[in-house]
């Protein structure tokens, strides 16, 4: 399959994430800009809140599932945008049409710019993400599609029969999954085209929202947001080979709209687009979207939007004090600031969030390199973007002038010292901060783009209007005959140029992606599936009974066989909770012919094949050695061979 046999199901992940929250936000009088950019946030509110009643009432998971989910929202926001007609919040906020037609139009760049580099960095469309969290993902689809089951509530122990159910965020995986049921194609290629759909669509429709909310009106800014949005490799691209972390990347994507509905309600938006009475409408789509996609990109929403949201605060309570309520502006703000902490106090000791909140990755760096590494823009070891560096910096002066846009100072610095801290400290007292991002470096940096393209975007048009002012002085014009407008242009497009000979460098950005889809020739030891055990595992749906479990050590690939031959393993991830019937097949499977216990086990766990390999998933680790009853019985007693390949090997087991 090449990639334009993949354009119907980028089409048709497209269509999911934008069509119902489209007809949402147009229906409540959201236009333009503000109508695609708030458009994915509620598609991923209202599929993923479908997903998890549909499970609770029992109703089977399909394309139906979610459009009629979709059609009773569109509904009922109708009606409420009916009865709310004629009152301020029920009327239509909307952009002059130049203003929509450069932030929409300036998103086709990026479209085709993103959409070369997923190519080329993914290399195939079915090529699978050789990481240890794509078993996981990959498997969830897979167990939405045979369960017919897509809720969060579920997602954890992926339907493990003798396991209790536990939540894991699915928004992602219900988007993959749709992907499957409306187009027909595989898992890998679902789950590739949805995430270069997010990468290239989804995220710079967001930051266009987010900078119109900072800059106002100005079409040469929201025309270069969509392209420059992809120009740092934290994120999108990172997220795409890390990991890999395909929920956060949903999440994340979403988080610029979320700012931009924070400022709306701080009062800080200027020429407001959403308003505050629809902002608070908007706010808890905002916070379904987000804890359904990954709980990460909601705390990743609260380290930004707390310095916009106090800053509205504190300018009511001073406007209280001037109009004589003074009191009452005193108490609003205490109020806020004890509910922020108290907040921050409960998931800094809630045992919710122990396991995620202690998390541990060792430094890697000193300080001193990890905050040349933000200011630089080249976190984890990456390029550095010495051209969009000195802009960012130049914007954090700006911004620092603007007043109402000084929040993003706040945010970046915020940003940059969780960073720093994960990168360079990671001690137990510091996981009260970083902990909610698995006091992981990666996910930290990635957040820095939603605050570092406004700066950049920022930066540039001052700048440039700067320039064009300069030129334009009277009484001796500098332009002769080319005009200021022209002039303007010209020096924007320059700007760009010079950013973008690092900010977009090209191969740069190709590589972050195509690290975890190369490893197939690079790296052996760290390959989970290579093209030979694709096609063997693939070919297993020609061998083994659909209603049948097929024992397997996951760290040899075969984890992967639910996702390529829709055929279920006995252990469909590398490192999540076994039953105690699991863990004894485990250690004692090639026994079969001479221990009841194992037959017993295996009966209940519906087991009656066997594959084997010999090449492992990070070789070295302990975990690979927890599964001694799961290897090559050769001639022993109790197994039939039915289908080799060199090191690969399916057996029947017959002993019990």
């Amino acid at each position: 399959m090449n990639w334009w046999d993949a354009v119907p199901v980028a089409l048709a992940s497209a269509g999911w994430l934008l069509v119902p929250g489209a007809l949402m936000t147009w229906l409540v009088g959201l236009r333009g800009v503000a109508a695609w950019g708030m458009a994915p946030t509620l598609s991923v509110a209202v599929v993923s809140t479908a997903a998890v009643v549909a499970g609770k009432l029992g109703i089977d998971w399909g394309v139906g599932t979610p459009a009629v989910a979709a059609a009773i929202a569109v509904v009922i926001t109708g009606v409420v945008a009916l009865a709310l007609r004629g009152r301020s919040r029920g009327t239509v906020i909307s952009d002059p049409r130049p203003v929509t037609l450069a932030g929409l139009l300036g998103v086709l760049p990026a479209v085709v710019f993103g959409a070369a580099v997923v190519v080329l960095g993914m290399g195939r469309p079915d090529e699978l993400s050789q990481t240890f969290d794509a078993v996981f993902h990959y498997n969830a689809i897979a167990y939405i599609l045979d369960a017919h089951n897509a809720s969060s509530l579920t997602m954890g122990t992926l339907g493990n029969p003798i396991a209790p159910p536990s939540f894991y965020p699915a928004g992602w995986h219900d988007f993959a999954s749709l992907g499957v049921l409306s187009t027909g194609t595989s898992i890998p290629i679902a789950a590739n085209s949805l995430t270069g759909v997010l990468a290239v669509l989804v995220w710079p429709l967001s930051c266009v929202l987010l900078v119109r909310q900072i800059v106002g009106r100005n079409t040469v800014a929201l025309a270069i947001t969509g392209l420059l949005s992809l120009g740092f490799s934290q994120f999108p691209w990172a997220l795409l080979s890390f990991g890999v972390l395909w929920p956060n990347t949903l999440g994340l994507a979403l988080v610029p709209a979320a700012i931009a509905v924070v400022l709306s309600l701080s009062g800080l938006a200027r020429d407001d687009v959403i308003g505050r009475g629809r902002a608070w409408v908007m706010a808890p789509f905002v916070l379904l979207a987000g804890g359904f996609a990954h709980p990460n990109s909601l705390f990743s929403i609260i380290v930004i939007a707390v310095f916009p949201l106090f800053t509205g605060i504190w300018r009511w309570s001073r406007r209280m004090r001037e109009e004589g309520q003074g009191r009452r502006g005193a108490i609003g703000l205490t109020v806020a600031i004890v509910v922020f902490l108290a907040g921050w106090a409960f998931v800094a000791t809630s045992p919710a969030f122990k396991t995620v909140r202690t998390f541990y990755w060792a430094p890697f760096e000193t300080t001193a390199r990890a905050l040349g590494e933000v200011l630089l823009l080249g976190t984890n070891g990456r390029i550095s973007l010495w051209a969009a560096a000195i802009a960012v910096i130049v914007g954090l002066v700006l911004v620092w002038r603007m007043r109402d846009q000084r929040w993003l100072v706040g945010a970046f610095v915020t940003v940059g010292l969780m960073f720093m801290l994960t990168a360079a400290v990671n001690r137990r007292y510091t996981q009260f901060i970083t902990g909610y991002w698995y006091n992981d470096s990666f996910r930290l940096a990635a957040i820095l783009p939603v605050v570092t393209v406004p700066l950049l975007i920022v930066a540039i048009v001052t700048v440039a209007g700067c320039l064009k002012k300069w030129l334009t002085e009277r009484p001796k014009p500098r332009l002769g005959r080319l005009g200021a407008s022209a002039t303007g242009l010209t020096i924007v497009l320059a700007l760009l140029v010079v950013i973008g000979a690092k900010g977009l460098y090209f191969g740069n950005l190709v590589e972050t992606v195509a690290f975890t889809y190369t490893r197939v020739e690079d790296s052996p030891n760290d390959t989970m599936v290579d093209h030979r055990e694709q096609a063997f595992f693939t070919r297993l749906s020609s061998e083994v009974p659909k209603d049948a479990v097929i024992a397997n050590n996951p760290w040899d690939g075969s984890g992967l066989i639910w996702a390529l031959a829709d055929r279920r393993p006995l252990f469909p991830h590398l490192d999540i909770a076994w039953s105690a019937e699991q863990r004894y097949l485990a250690q004692h499977l090639v026994n079969a012919a001479g221990d009841p216990t194992t037959c017993k086990d295996a009966r209940l766990l519906k087991v009656d094949y066997l594959v084997v390999a010999e090449q492992h998933f990070w070789p070295t680790d302990a975990r690979i050695k927890t599964y001694p009853g799961i290897v090559d019985p050769g001639n022993r007693p109790g197994f039939q061979l039915v289908d080799s390949d060199g090191d690969l090997k399916l057996y029947k087991l017959t002993a019990c």
